[in-house]
């Protein structure tokens, strides 16, 4: 019998073969997210975020199993905030979203935030059995939809 492929975290810059990819992760996690939402933004709306948004000085962090992406991650270190965690749909429940927080916490030792859409009932449930801490609620400044600010601090700080 052979043995499952293992994942493989990986650091990069955004390569342009694989922004469609990124796209589309994002797209339907966030459709799986986002019930209420009946009509989604075509694909090439979340490749323009992409392009626009996976750059410098921000972090791409993604997750590969042979060569094929499975979640990604977009850190800003210098602001401590962690901008995007997505999972393709299929695969959450598995430990993908843990791999990437777990690499948050070693690259921002010092702690780190993010927020995420109250409706996300989901992802509130795995960032507080993360350990997260929950914060404010506010409303996001573009799209006015109401998050919840969720933060990570090292227990000996």
């Amino acid at each position: 019998m052979t043995p499952a492929p293992t994942s493989q975290l990986r650091v990069c810059a955004l390569a342009p073969a694989e922004a469609a990819a990124l796209a589309g992760i994002w797209r339907r996690a966030w459709a799986s997210a986002h019930r209420d939402v009946r009509v989604l933004e075509p694909i090439g709306q979340w490749l323009a975020r992409v392009t626009s948004e996976f750059k410098p000085p921000a972090e791409l962090l993604v997750l590969e199993r042979e060569a094929q992406l499975l979640a990604f991650t977009l850190l800003h270190p210098q602001r401590r905030y962690v901008a995007q965690l997505y999972v393709d749909p299929h695969l959450q429940g598995q430990g993908a979203g843990r791999q990437l927080l777990d690499e948050a916490c070693r690259r921002m030792p010092g702690g780190w935030r993010l927020h995420v859409a109250t409706v996300n009932r989901t992802a509130q449930n795995f960032y507080a059995h993360y350990g997260l801490q929950r914060g404010t609620v506010d409303r996001h400044p573009g799209t006015g939809r109401e998050r919840v600010e969720y933060h990570w601090r090292p227990r000996d700080l």
